[in-house]
C-alpha cells in the first residue's frame, strides 16, 4: 500500500501537458513539457524560428541556463516551475508597456489561488514573500524579419527550494510548498495571462498591479545617472513606470533595480 501511495504522490507532482491543458480550458493552446531544458525562453525562440504558431506554453522541471534581466542568470533547480508563454499581441505598443505588469498580476493571483499564499509585487518584475524573491519574470520581443510580432513571457517560480548559492543567500526564497500541484499553477497562470494580454489597456490591470505592490508609499533607493538616490515611491503610471518623490524632484523610472531602504 505504501508503494502505491508513493507512486500516486509522485504522479501528482509531475508536470503533464494534459493536466495543464485541462486547467487552461482552451484546446488552441499548445503545451510542451520538458524534464530539463537550457532555458524555456531560449527554447521558445528556437520554436518560433522553426515556425511554431502562438499561443504556446513551455514548462520544465529544471533549467541548466535560466536567464534573468540584464543578462543575469536565473537559478533554476529541480522541481521549481520554469515557464514560458508565447503570444502574438494585437496591440504591440500596449504589449511592450504592460506585458510584464500582466504577468506579475497573473502570477500573484495564480499563486494565491493554487497555494493560498499572497505574494507582493516588487516593481518591475519580481514576486516576494517574507522579504525574499520567490519568482522572476522576463518578457522579450524577439526581432522578426517578417510576419506578426511575438512576445515571449518567461516566468520562474521557486516552489520548495531550501538551499541557494552563496550569492543568493538572504535574498532568494521559495513558496515552501512541496505539495503544490504545479500543473494547476501553470494552468491557472496561463488562463489568467491570456485574458490579461487580450485586455492590456484595461485600467483594472494596472489597479491590481498597484494594489499588490509592496513598494508604494515606502522609502526606496536606486541609481540614477550612476548616482545613488533615495525617495518615496508614490505611484506607478500608465506606462508602468515607477514614480519616486525625492528631495528636489520626482523621478520617473522605466527600468532598473530599486531597493527598499528598510524592509520592516
Amino acid at each position: 500500500m505504501r508503494d502505491e501511495i508513493d507512486k500516486t504522490e509522485d504522479f501528482n507532482k509531475k508536470l503533464r501537458d494534459l493536466e495543464i491543458l485541462k486547467e487552461i480550458g482552451d484546446p488552441s493552446v499548445n503545451v510542451i513539457v520538458y524534464e530539463t531544458i537550457d532555458s524555456t525562453n531560449t527554447e521558445a525562440r528556437r520554436l518560433l524560428e522553426r515556425g511554431m504558431k502562438p499561443p504556446f506554453v513551455l514548462v520544465s522541471d529544471y533549467q541548466s541556463a535560466g536567464r534573468g534581466r540584464h543578462g543575469n542568470t536565473f537559478f533554476s533547480p529541480e522541481k521549481g516551475l520554469y515557464y514560458t508563454l508565447v503570444i502574438s499581441p494585437k496591440d504591440m505598443s500596449a504589449a511592450i508597456a504592460r506585458t510584464t505588469i500582466a504577468a506579475a498580476v497573473a502570477l500573484q493571483e495564480a499563486i494565491l489561488e493554487t497555494a493560498g499564499i499572497e505574494c507582493g509585487i516588487k516593481w518591475v518584475n519580481d514576486l516576494y514573500l517574507n522579504g525574499k524573491k520567490v519568482a522572476g519574470i522576463l518578457c522579450e520581443a524577439p526581432h522578426q524579419k517578417s510576419g506578426p510580432e511575438r512576445i515571449i513571457i518567461g516566468i520562474g517560480v521557486n516552489i520548495a527550494q531550501k538551499e541557494f548559492p552563496a550569492e543568493l543567500e538572504g535574498k532568494a526564497g521559495s513558496l515552501n510548498c512541496p505539495d503544490l500541484d504545479r500543473n494547476r499553477l501553470a494552468g491557472s497562470l496561463t488562463k489568467r495571462l491570456l485574458l490579461y494580454c487580450e485586455n492590456l489597456r484595461d485600467p483594472h490591470l494596472l489597479e491590481a498591479y498597484r494594489s499588490h505592490s509592496f513598494l508604494l508609499g515606502r522609502q526606496v533607493s536606486f541609481l540614477y545617472n550612476g548616482k545613488p538616490v533615495s525617495g518615496r515611491a508614490v505611484s506607478i503610471n500608465e506606462d508602468g513606470n515607477l514614480l519616486v518623490e525625492g528631495e528636489d524632484q520626482t523621478y520617473v523610472l522605466s527600468s532598473g533595480e530599486v531597493s527598499l531602504s528598510l524592509w520592516k
